[in-house]
């Protein structure tokens, strides 16, 4: 028998999401036929069988999470199926239990006895959620009561997979590790509002303040604090979908005419669309821009993605009347917001980073 374990898809993450088994169990493979369909970092990989032989055993459904290195599937062989437990029951007992309280992990001075924790977990309620009543902040057996109420009347826990999952655990990486500040200011695009192309012409902009202020056009390393700056730049696209947020990279954006932006970006919306986005197209970003404007908002807090040090926001455009020239007029007005890694970052740099950016939109 051989064991093919879910290799390294090149894109160094930890693990993957089963999509689609091609095969079942009995089933003959040869070997580079399509075997499972992966889904990490935001595309579904193909990975095909490096074996010619019989399918013994799937270790894994699809929707599961699959570790990087562990045991995906076993081709020819043992047949014996690997014998199987059930954990986590709770025997329930009358039995009068005197424990003393322990600690919830990551909830400072807030306790629970051991019998009122089984109650919790018997009842699939996360103590995370509840607000404890009892003395000295403890949580009692009807905290959890009350709780798993509530839950009754909501839907079951959906676990986040694929893009939504991705997207949890970058975000949560970066408050972990990023120090953020945003800096917000309005420019006035009126002499041009007219061609409505703003991200390109935003993304132009963000170019040559990169030139300016090459600090925020980098990459930052927390564990070696050092810092790597580019002179490419490679601009990271947020783009919304339903299965959640995909940020492609458009690269070397300095070399590239207004053109050849627009295409690109029509093409990678199309691709994300019908998730035949490369993963290859998700790497290498040096900056990120969020246009989330075109949905709604003025102003907001862009969330950093490591190893990148900043991403601009641009919000929705508006109307506004201003005094130009010593006249009023009405003012096409596009707010920015510009989140950076104060690690790597200092406020001049920022600044000015954001101030060359407006210049370069006023004209």
């Amino acid at each position: 028998m051989k064991t093919f374990h879910l290799p390294d898809l090149g894109e160094g993450l930890p693990d993957g999401e089963i999509t689609q088994w091609h095969v079942k169990e009995g089933d003959f493979i040869k070997m580079d036929d399509p075997l499972v369909s992966i889904e990490t970092a935001k595309a579904i990989v193909e990975v095909p069988s490096p074996f010619t032989g019989r399918i013994s055993k799937l270790y894994g459904q699809q929707g599961d999470i699959i570790p990087t290195g562990a045991p995906l599937v076993d081709i020819e062989g043992d047949e014996k199926k690997a014998s199987s437990t059930v954990a986590g029951e709770i025997p329930s007992s009358n039995e009068v239990i005197t424990q003393q309280a322990t600690l919830i992990s990551g909830r400072a001075g807030i306790k629970i006895l051991p019998a009122v924790r089984a109650l919790a977990k018997k009842l699939n309620v996360d103590l995370n959620t509840i607000i404890p009543s009892g003395q000295d902040g403890t949580i009692t057996a009807e905290d959890v009561k009350k709780a798993s109420q509530v839950l009754s009347s909501a839907g079951p826990l959906e676990p986040l997979k694929g893009v939504r999952r991705v997207m949890a655990l970058a975000m949560s990486q970066s408050h972990r590790e990023v120090v953020p500040v945003t800096i917000l200011d309005d420019v006035d695009i009126s002499t041009w509002v007219k061609e409505k192309d703003f991200t390109v012409r935003v993304m132009q902009a963000m170019v040559k303040a990169c030139q300016q202020e090459p600090a925020l056009n980098a990459w930052f390393d927390g564990q070696a604090m050092g810092r790597r700056l580019f002179s490419n730049v490679n601009i990271g696209l947020a783009m919304d979908s339903q299965d959640g947020l995909f940020v492609p990279v458009i690269k070397d954006v300095q070399e590239k005419p207004a053109k050849a932006l627009r295409e690109e970006i029509e093409s990678l919306k199309k691709q994300v669309e019908s998730r035949s986005v490369s993963p290859e197209t998700f790497q290498g970003a040096t900056i990120v821009l969020s246009n989330f404007g075109k949905f709604a908002g003025r102003y907001a807090n862009p969330i950093i993605v490591v190893p990148t040090v900043a991403i601009l926001g641009v919000g929705a455009l508006r109307e506004e009347i201003r005094q130009v020239d010593g006249q009023i007029k009405a003012c096409a007005i596009l707010p920015l917001s510009l989140s950076f890694d104060h690690r790597a970052v200092s406020g001049g740099e920022a600044t000015r980073f954001l101030a060359t950016i407006i210049q370069a939109l006023k004209n």
